[in-house]
Parts: C-alpha cells; structure tokens; sequence
C-alpha cells in the first residue's frame, strides 16, 4: 500500500517537523493534525507544517499513515482511540522513546483491527518544544529507529522505511529490545545523570551564586538535555524503568569505585583510570556501528566579519567536503566559535588540514 494521506496525532516539535518534511514529499497528498492544543493546530496551520486540522475520529478515516507523536505515557490510549476508525491496511506508528512495553501490545491490538502497528523513535529533537519550534531538516542525518519482530508485515516497513528516509534520516530497523536496551544506557542515563549535576549545582549556589555564574561551557554542554520536556522525560523512565534502574546502578559502582580512588589519593590509580577512560572515549568512532552515527568535529573560531561562517563553509564545500551540522557556541564582540560536524572521520581530517592551510583557528575535537 501506497502512502498518500497522513494523519498526525500530536502537533508538538516533532509531530509538527514530521509534518514539514511530509508536506515536501510529492507523494504525501495530505497531512491532518490531531490535537488537544488548539494554540499548536493553529501554530502548526500557520507554519504550514498540516493542510487541516480534526478530532481523531474524523482524521484517521481516511488515512495510510497515522503518526502518534505524543509523550510515551499517552500512546497506547491515543492508539486505542486511533484504532477504533481507523480503516483496514492503516500503518501506525509512533515516536517514543521506549519501544518493547509498546509493541508488544500495540501490535497485538492493531492486527485484531486488520491495521499495522510499527513502533518508531526518530533520535533527534531539541530542548525547545512545541510547533514553533518545528524544523523541516530535524531528522536530516538523524538515526529514525523503526522496530522489527516476528510479526511485521515487511511490505508496510519498506513503505515507512523509504519514507523516513525521505525525510533525510538513516533509518536503523532493530527488534525492541535491542533499542530499549540501547537507548537505557546512550540517552537516558546521560539525560538522569544531567538532572542531577544541575541539581547539584544548584545545592552549591544556595551559598555561592559565582557557581552559575562561572559555570563554563563544560558544564553547560553535558547539562544542555536536563532543559527537555519534563512530562516527555518522565514518561521515558517510567516506562523503561527496568533497563535504566539496571544501566544506573552500573553507574553508581563505577562513581562509587572513582569516589574511593578520590578517598584514598590513589594518585597513580586514579591517573590510570582516567587515562584508559580517555582512550576508550577517543576510540569510541572507530568502533563498530551502534544506534547512534558517529560525528568528527572540528571547534573553528571565526572573525567578527560579515559572512565568516559562509567563507568557511563556501571553502570546504568548493573542495567536496559535506558539513553535516552547524553549531554556534559561543558569539563575542571580536568574533564567535562555532562546531563543525563530518560524517567520516576522514572528511574531518580534510577539513582540518584545509582551514589550517587558510589561516583559521581550528581544533579538531575527539
């Protein structure tokens, strides 16, 4: 079955970005938004990222794809109203971030309605929420998990396949499992353990207001994730509560032996550790694929000059080297620095050697 109408139930950032990228696919003839927010129809409308708006019962009649983009606690409700019109042949997929506890009922439930239930997490997003903040190139390069068992109709995971691809997106099909486990230890420990450096941070500053004051651009990098959604995040660790409770008391050893290497002024242990920990942070690219695309980047600081980041961009793409993404982090009076992210770390190197040679400032970042 061919996609052609597309119903989206959640016009937040991402509901509201899929949309954006769907309405560029000459395919998609329609895209309708479901939601309880009137304000983010209505935002969604203007940025044009659906053609109409309707209540759920109205606006999966019709539709070949139903996209649920809602917080992880509300899917399986959401896909028990989708499925009491939706047509026979309708794909249903989602965008949480934990997939087994879904697919294993949702799938279930959506054969008993001659429909195909797909469960999907494209891993990409923002710390901003909401329509406003949709963006058309999100999945651009992103990883888009779509999940795989036993039951799958592989006809209906190529159609959603090639259209995440569509999207600019390198797909990855894994079995649940697999992803839960994955994402338990590369984004929702890291995301646990943000929190809690921003709290503790926030204990000190009770006494010390220079604490925030003087935070540098460290600090500010691994606490960037404790600013998401906090309904999102809370359905996430609930509902992988398992494999994160194990993933952090992995976690709680290892601070623990670290804290003791501290206690005791293990001055050659610690040294040890932190260099071995070191070097399997640098190695970390070269390993074999996991869920997440490696990135090579480069830290250029660039002249307070007009079109200074398009010089630099413009030199590299003249010599055939693509720039997956573009980060701002810092802007001052005398100029700014900016991250550059490659695909291959040999695009890195070519990129680095080539700026060196045009007298810019440049540091490569492992």
């Amino acid at each position: 079955m061919m996609i052609h109408n597309v119903a989206i139930v959640g016009v937040g950032l991402i509901g509201a970005s899929l949309g954006l990228g769907l309405k560029d696919n000459h395919k998609i003839e329609k895209v309708v938004g479901i939601d309880q927010n009137p304000h983010h129809l209505q935002q969604a409308l203007d940025i044009e990222a659906i053609d109409e708006t309707a209540d759920i019962k109205k606006g999966v009649q019709a539709a070949d794809l139903v996209v649920v983009a809602v917080p992880v606690g509300s899917i399986k409700s959401v896909v028990d109203e989708v499925l009491k019109y939706a047509k026979a042949g309708t794909i249903i997929t989602d965008v949480g971030s934990t997939k087994s506890n879904l697919v294993q009922d949702l799938e279930h439930k959506s054969a008993t309605k001659d429909c195909i239930y797909i469960g999907g997490h494209p891993m990409t997003g923002s710390e901003v929420s909401g329509p406003i903040a949709a963006d058309k190139y999100l999945f651009e390069n992103a990883i888009y998990v779509l999940t795989k068992t036993e039951q799958t109709d592989q006809a209906s995971l190529d159609e959603l396949q090639q259209l995440v691809e569509g999207l600019g997106a390198q797909s990855l099909i894994i079995s649940p499992e697999h992803h839960d486990q994955t994402v338990a230890v590369t984004s929702h420990l890291p995301h646990l353990v943000a929190v809690n450096l921003m709290k503790t941070a926030s204990e000190y500053e009770v006494d010390d207001e220079l604490i925030t004051s003087l935070i540098a651009g460290g600090f500010r990098d691994t606490t960037r994730i404790a600013a998401g959604d906090p309904e999102m995040w809370k359905d996430i660790f609930l509902n992988n509560r398992e494999l994160v409770l194990n993933a952090v008391e992995v976690f709680e050893d290892k601070l623990a032996d670290f804290k003791e290497m501290i206690n005791q002024a293990s001055a050659e242990e610690l040294e040890t550790d932190l260099e071995e920990t070191r070097q399997a942070r640098r190695e970390l690219p070269m390993k074999k694929k996991g869920l997440l695309a490696s990135n090579f980047e480069l830290i250029l600081t660039l002249p307070d000059e007009p079109n200074a980041i398009g010089q630099a961009a413009t030199l590299l793409g003249e010599a055939g080297i693509n720039i997956q993404d573009i980060e701002v982090l810092k802007v001052r009076d005398d100029g700014g620095t900016i991250r550059l992210s490659f695909k291959q770390e040999e695009e890195q190197e070519q990129a680095y050697r080539l700026l060196k040679e045009n007298n810019y400032k440049v540091v490569k970042k492992q």
